[in-house]
C-alpha cells in the first residue's frame, strides 16, 4: 500500500517531492471578493487588495467535500491541517476521513491536528514522505509524527495585527496600536492558540529576539523552517543570526501562502523548530 499524504493550504506549499501528496484549499473572503489559497493564487496581490479594501474580510474552511474528494482511490492516508482551535478544518477532515474510511474498509487514515500552521505543518509532511520512502510501516509512521510533533514549536514575528483582530483573535485597540507605533509583536504558538511574548520597535532586533525565545524552549541547532509574507530580507537575517550561533542549522525558508498571508500580513514571519539535540 502507498501513502497519501493531505493537508489544508495552511501548510504553505503546493507539491511535496517524491510523495503522493495534495492540499485542499482553504478560502479568504474580503466582502463580494474571494481568494482560493492553491496554486494559482497571487498571494502579492491578495495582500495589496486586503490592505487596500475597508470591506470586512474572514476565512472558511475546507468543507467535507473537499477533504473527500482529496482522500478517493487512497488506502494509506495521512491528514494534517490547522490548528482545531483556530479553523473548522479539523472538523471537516475528521468528518470526511470518517465517511471514507467506512465505505472503504481496507483503508487506513490518521489525522493531525497540528495546532500550529504553516512551516510546522510542513515539518509533518515532510517527515511523513520521507518515512513513507524508506519503507518504514504506516502505523510507525504515525508514531514517529508523534513524537516529532510533540517536540516541534511556533514562533512567529507580526507587522499587522488587523486581519486578527477582525477575526476576533485580539482586541481591536491592540491592533491599532500595533500599526501606529510600528510595533512588532513576537508570539509562539501554545496549546493551538497564540500567545504573545514580547515586542519591539521596527525589525532591528527581531532576529535576535526571536533566537533567545528558541533557546529558551531548548532549541540547541536542528532544522528550521522559515516562512515568510513578502518579507525575504528579514527571513534571511534571521537564519545567518541563527547559524552564526548554531552553525550546524539546517535552516530552509519558504513563502507564506493565503491563508498564512492573511494572518501574519505583509511583513510577518513564521518559524518552526525542534527541540532535538542534533546528532553530529
Amino acid at each position: 500500500m502507498s501513502l497519501r499524504i493531505v493537508s489544508d493550504s495552511s501548510i504553505n506549499m503546493t507539491d511535496l517531492k517524491g510523495a503522493d501528496y495534495c492540499t485542499v484549499p482553504l478560502r479568504i473572503l474580503s466582502g463580494a471578493t474571494e481568494f482560493v489559497d492553491d496554486r494559482q493564487l497571487d498571494v502579492e496581490e491578495m495582500v495589496r487588495y486586503l490592505q487596500e479594501s475597508k470591506e470586512k474580510s474572514s476565512t472558511s474552511c475546507p468543507n467535507i467535500d473537499d477533504w473527500r474528494s482529496a482522500f478517493e482511490g487512497a488506502d494509506e492516508i495521512i491528514a494534517i491541517t490547522i490548528s482545531s482551535n483556530l479553523s473548522g478544518s479539523y472538523a471537516s477532515c475528521s468528518q470526511a476521513m470518517s465517511e471514507y474510511l467506512q465505505e472503504h474498509p481496507g483503508a487506513r487514515g490518521y489525522i493531525f491536528d497540528s495546532l500550529s500552521t504553516g512551516p510546522l505543518m510542513r515539518l509533518l509532511a515532510e517527515n511523513a514522505a520521507d518515512l513513507s520512502a524508506q519503507g518504514v510501516p504506516f502505523d510507525e509512521i504515525i508514531k514517529k509524527l508523534e513524537y516529532l510533533h510533540r517536540h516541534a514549536f511556533l514562533i512567529f514575528a507580526l507587522a499587522s495585527m488587523n486581519n486578527l483582530s477582525r477575526n476576533g483573535r485580539v482586541p481591536m485597540a491592540v491592533a491599532k496600536a500595533v500599526g501606529l507605533l510600528n510595533i512588532r509583536i513576537i508570539a509562539v504558538g501554545e496549546n493551538g492558540r497564540i500567545k504573545p511574548v514580547d515586542k519591539c520597535r521596527g525589525e532591528g532586533k527581531l532576529p535576535q529576539i526571536i533566537l533567545r525565545e528558541m533557546k529558551a524552549r531548548n532549541y540547541a541547532g536542528g532544522s528550521i523552517h522559515i516562512d515568510h509574507c513578502l518579507n525575504l530580507p528579514l527571513a534571511e537575517r534571521l537564519r545567518e543570526e541563527i547559524q552564526n550561533e548554531f552553525p550546524q542549522a539546517h535552516v530552509t525558508i519558504g513563502e507564506c501562502r493565503g491563508l498564512c498571508s492573511y494572518y501574519a500580513e505583509k511583513g510577518g514571519i513564521m518559524l518552526c523548530y525542534n527541540d532535538f539535540t542534533p546528532v553530529n
